[in-house]
């Protein structure tokens, strides 16, 4: 309890104090929680590594010699303070992140030591300083399976640019006319021997490798590709620049630069073998632990938040949601890793396919953990409005206030009308959250007006709307523009103002949270119990493989006793989802109990809650149900594997060598969050045949039908791959060929040939190669970070040479010692710095260039030797500045794409596949087809993945500079949450209509009309027409099947599962009885309500957003407005083209 507290006091405000060592978690042998997992306040569990993951020790801390949870154990303790800026070091402080470091420094300091050896020196060559700046661009800090994946990737497109150049030097030698098989050096070098026949030919091949290389990046984007075509474009570089200076064809010039990449490879698969060595399966089963141990976060989050005050103005779930989106981060994570887990090479008991079971069971649990969490949105009607927070715009109006939101939620289901002889006097006392305006007159932020619709309601009805109407021309939009959506806000506030409000609303939602809490805590006790049990396991998984000292008995008990540890815990479980189901969960029915007293209808009708209260409750009680199912399966899959899987052995690689190094754009990846170049036509993790999967809807080409013979078949494929030129990625790669070309012209040109050799110009071609980006922001953003890495590179490696060497021509001795020293800090900020990837690599790749071109100049000179220490510094700043000046100037001409531009392109793409999974939901609910659920499920995580990269790539926008105006961010930013949340609405549609029997299932697609062609084609008519206009910037027609709420709550249902005036029941009854009212079938059934009720809320909010950017067309006077309030001078007037408002 005390330290419970303690997180308590110290999570409204950052620590600064620096703790290395983690808080274990006391887990008794029962299962119970006395303690709980050890929670750190929500700032320090934010992620704040690059591709690392949580460790889990702080679940469970057992110590265990060889055991993956012991290199979590921190290595020391820092007694000052750290900034908030320096609270990643603390952070990554740990053995297990420091084995990647050292391993990676290590393999760098050999190749150090192999460079400055004399002999070996002159094998490497001329570009023998390629293998320092290979060190720090493809450092072995990942598993050996990607290293060796890596690596080989590397090669190969070294090597195709080494064969790429061979055939343009056979060409060019066939156009020169001037043979000299024996030229000296000096001759060369001054560029006499170029001509300009055999110039434009490799010019000509230049471009084409060039663009080769960047479409290559572009098209695979973050990868095993990345660096390999980084490379490859370095090595042509080279390689052209120098060849085109001899007078015959100078084939072996690919060898300078293929073999010091090879000793790099070499160096990093030996470091990866002996030193630390890592698998797939240790990294997977790393970051498994950190999805489930912030999982046990969220779960002790969640008994705090029950026992809460719901109804009080600070009471916000922030760190639910920050828990279960750090738990969905590393997630995307665990998928990356899983790709390569049929290579891995281990010996373990577990074999690494055995955690594909596993990785899918988390899957489920972060999803359900999402549904969890929207009870909280669910439960205060005042914390989302459609659209907007109206205030008081006149004196004489009714002053409605409408609360700011907190955090964005689904508006609250219409009440029940089962009961007949409800009162229409309500009086209204709505609940300021903080942020929002008070009342004029009031004396508090804490005192409300109460507001009576005891006289004349439907007058006092619109007068409320029709004050609203005129706020929204005077607050939501910029005086410069027309109001949008007044359609829509029209017919919302009148849903409003009607069946949205109660006056009890406080009273029966402190009530239902209490009820709540008391059916929950239990179970919720046993859930965070299993997760950090789970935990445990994943870090022991390993233990005792190698201690073969101990003898085979003593290691079978162990697996018993711990096999008899989870035994307990599933049956315990088991035991507390059996009470839950039969008993707990009736406690939120005790408010409608009376209602089933037939001494006295009337007063139980009166005194009853709404029924969305229940169906709120319900929600809740529906997600935790699948959460701890899901554990329960999780258990019986450890307890599987340690009953089968009794002795290690060493497992191979279980796919087909044909399918090695197996990798495209649908792939996700460690690092993609942090990319660049991403096609926002795309969605990388989501199969791209299913981003057409509407049914049997196929795309059509509006130009021409059918081929009719094979020459039309060729033809239109020859068309297509044409038309594929004018895509993003290949008008960029084009455009970054053209600049290649134009940089590597002064090598080329015989008066400008000395210079651009002698002062290294191939580091400004190579720098523009790596700048330019498919966005001016991000070229423009990387032309500012190159410039300053650089600089701060340059500096440092400045300094690490004049402390090797002092006033001296290069000390081997005290290179390789001041590098040994040095080494693990440059990569410990390599790999764990949380800034843009290349800043810190082109740091220390110009560090390590700065060392390797000082040292190779003083002992192995050649004619382009810039010098070394100083000399070498301000030279390559000048040609890195040079290069990305370059870069960033050429990004402006056309065809030049913007971050803007991508943006609502890739909302546009995302929004119309959310579109095509939801009729895949609404599919699999008609037909149940089982395979559709895996699919389902991973388009939904890439698509989550996708918006939230796109939301980290919008930081470069400022980089843009435009005179039009500023970038409506804010209205981005809500496109993007209300998508993202459809993205959540729709895996927890796909779990209920999952559970629903058929009858049931017939019933609900009935009640929602989601089976409803009318409906269904006004809804799919939003999706097309919000998709369409963001995809071309076009505006949205005034009016639109939007709202599509009001035709959703066509009939009152109440609690009754079928309408009674229905003709067809399904079986089920068309009066509700209590037995109804408690049993499975009908709490998944409402649960399944109120998720298509916030589905279509959504898909209307997002048509306000749209039209809110791109505006509206196609005005029609008087439409959708009361008739009372077409003609009054002091009302709403209506002018072409769109609609304004004038407050008079």
């Amino acid at each position: 309890m005390a330290n419970d507290q303690r997180c308590e006091k110290g999570r409204g405000k950052p620590r600064l104090h620096v703790r290395i060592l983690s808080r274990p978690a006391q887990i008794v042998a029962n299962g119970d929680v006395s303690s709980g997992c050890s929670h750190d306040d929500p700032s320090s569990r934010t992620d704040t590594t690059r591709g690392g993951s949580a460790q889990a020790a702080r679940c469970k801390g057992k110590a265990s010699s060889g055991s993956a949870g012991n290199s979590g154990a921190r290595l020391g303790r820092l007694s000052f303070e750290l900034p908030r800026r320096l609270q990643w070091v603390s952070a990554n402080w740990t053995w297990s992140k420091w084995k990647p470091v050292l391993r990676s420094a290590l393999s760098a300091w050999v190749s150090l030591v192999i460079f400055v050896i004399p002999s070996v020196e002159n094998v490497l060559g001329q570009a023998a300083f390629l293998i320092h700046i290979a060190s720090f661009l493809s450092p072995p800090s990942d598993p050996l399976v990607a290293v060796v994946e890596r690596e080989c990737i590397i090669l190969l497109f070294a090597g195709l640019g080494w064969a790429w150049e061979c055939l343009a030097l056979k060409f060019a030698d066939l156009a020169r006319t001037v043979h000299v098989t024996n030229p000296t050096t000096a001759s060369v070098v001054s560029g006499q021997y170029l001509e300009a026949a055999p110039s434009v030919i490799l010019a000509v091949f230049f471009f084409f490798g060039s663009t080769f290389y960047m479409y290559v990046r572009a098209r695979q984007g973050p990868g095993p590709f990345l660096f390999a075509s980084i490379m490859g474009c370095l090595g042509m570089d080279i390689s052209f620049i120098t060849a085109a200076l001899y007078p015959y064809p100078y084939y072996r010039v690919g060898q300078i630069i293929m073999v010091p990449l090879a000793f790099h490879s070499a160096i990093a698969l030996l470091t990866s073998i002996f030193v630390f060595p890592s698998s797939i399966s240790t990294v997977f089963t790393t970051r498994l632990q950190g999805v489930l141990s912030s999982l046990a976060d969220a779960i002790k989050e969640h008994r705090e938040h029950l026992t809460a005050d719901v109804t009080s103005p600070n009471f916000s779930a922030t760190p639910i949601t920050a828990a279960v989106d750090k738990a969905e981060e590393v997630l995307a994570q665990v998928a990356a890793t899983r790709r390569l887990l049929k290579l891995d090479v281990i010996y373990c008991r577990i074999a690494p396919t055995d955690y594909n079971e596993m990785h899918q069971l988390a899957r489920r649990l972060v999803i359900v953990a999402n549904g969890l969490s929207v009870y909280y949105t669910l439960i205060d009607p005042t914390r989302e409005r459609f659209p907007v927070t109206p205030a008081q715009s006149n004196h004489g109006t009714p002053s409605v206030i409408t609360p700011v939101p907190s955090r964005p939620s689904s508006p609250d289901l219409p009440r029940s009308h089962t009961c007949e002889g409800s009162s229409s006097d309500v009086t209204h006392k709505p609940r300021r959250r903080p942020g929002s305006v008070p009342p004029s007159g009031s004396s508090s932020p804490r005192t409300f007006r109460r507001h009576s619709y005891k006289h004349s309601p439907h007058h006092s009805h619109h007068s409320i709307l029709h004050s609203r109407l005129l706020h929204i021309s005077v607050s939501r939009n910029p005086k410069s523009e027309s109001a949008v959506g007044v359609f829509e806000s029209y017919r919302y506030l009148n849903l409003e103002a009607t069946r949205f409000a109660h006056p009890e609303a406080e009273k029966y939602i402190a009530r239902s949270t209490e009820l709540l809490s008391m059916s929950c805590h239990d179970l919720l006790i046993i859930c965070e119990a299993v997760l950090c049990e789970s935990c445990d396991w994943l870090s022991h998984v390993r233990e005792h493989r190698f201690d073969f000292w101990v003898n085979v008995e003593e290691k079978n008990r162990i697996r018993e006793d711990r096999i008899q540890k989870f035994q307990g815990l599933l049956a315990k479980l088991s035991g507390e989802i059996d009470a839950f189901t039969v008993k707990k969960r009736l406690l939120v029915l005790e408010p409608y109990r009376p209602m089933f007293d037939t001494a006295d209808e009337l007063i139980s009708c009166d005194d009853a809650p709404p029924h969305r209260y229940l169906f709120h409750c319900y929600v809740y009680q529906y997600h935790v149900m699948r959460f701890a199912a899901t554990l329960q399966a999780l258990l019986e899959e450890i307890i599987r594997l340690d009953t089968q899987r009794k002795r290690p052995k060493v497992w191979f690689p279980s796919l087909k060598l044909s399918k090695f190094a197996f990798w495209s754009t649908w792939e996700p990846s460690d690092n993609s969050n942090e990319d660049d170049d991403e096609n926002p036509e795309t969605i990388p993790g989501l199969d791209p045949s299913g981003m057409t999967d509407l049914g049997q809807a196929v795309r059509r080409d509006p130009d021409a039908l059918p081929p009719r013979n094979t020459l039309e078949a060729v033809m239109g494929h020859l068309y297509r791959m044409v038309a594929g030129l004018g895509g993003g990625n290949a008008l960029f790669a084009i455009k970054g060929g053209v600049l290649s070309v134009i940089l590597m012209m002064p090598a080329l040109i015989r008066s400008s040939a000395t210079f651009a050799y002698e002062n290294k110009f191939i580091w400004a071609v190579f720098m523009a190669q790596t700048t330019l980006a498919r966005f001016r922001g991000d070229t423009v953003f990387g032309l500012v970070t190159r410039i300053f890495s650089t600089f701060v590179g340059g500096l440092l490696g400045t300094v690490i040479w004049y402390i090797s060497t002092g006033s001296g021509r290069g000390n081997p001795y005290g290179l390789a010692g001041v590098c040994f020293v040095c080494f693990p800090l440059f990569f410990f900020v390599r790999h764990y710095w949380p800034v843009q990837p290349m800043t810190s690599i082109i740091i220390f790749v110009t560090a390590g260039l700065v060392i390797g071109y000082s040292y190779q100049d003083t002992h192995l000179p050649t004619p382009s030797s810039p010098g070394w220490g100083f000399d070498v510094a301000w030279r390559r700043f000048v040609l890195v500045a040079v290069g990305v000046i370059a870069a960033g100037v050429f990004s402006f001409f056309p065809p030049s794409t913007t971050i803007r531009k991508y943006q609502r392109r890739a909302l546009a793409t995302t929004v119309a596949e959310l579109g095509s999974i939801y009729c895949s939901v609404i599919s699999f609910a008609s037909t149940r087809r089982e395979d559709d659920i895996a699919f389902i499920v991973q388009s939904l995580l890439a698509i989550r993945s996708k918006l939230k990269r796109s939301r980290v790539s919008r930081t470069n926008v400022m980089y843009e500079f435009s005179m039009r105006g500023k970038w409506p961010s804010k209205r981005y930013q809500k496109i993007l949450d209300t998508q993202l949340q459809l993205s959540y609405l729709l895996s927890d549609l796909l779990s209920v209509v999952s559970q629903l029997d058929p009858a049931w299932a017939r019933a609900f697609l009935k009640r929602t009309r989601l089976l409803d062609p009318d409906f269904q084609g006004d809804v799919l008519a939003v999706i097309s027409l919000i998709s369409t206009s963001l995809r071309t910037g076009n505006p949205l027609p005034q009016v639109t099947p939007s709202p599509l709420l009001d035709r959703f709550m066509e009939g009152s249902h109440g609690l009754n599962v079928v309408h009674q005036e229905s003709e067809d029941d399904f079986g089920l009854p068309k009066h509700l009885s209590l037995d109804t009212l408690e049993s499975l079938q009908y709490l998944t059934f409402c649960v399944g309500v109120s998720t298509a009720f916030a589905i279509v809320t959504r898909l209307d909010r997002l048509m306000i957003t749209t039209k809110q950017l791109v505006g509206e067309q196609y005005h029609i006077d008087g439409i959708g407005l009361p008739l009372h309030y077409r003609h009054k001078p002091t009302g709403i007037e209506m002018r072409s083209p769109t609609l304004s408002l004038r407050h008079t």
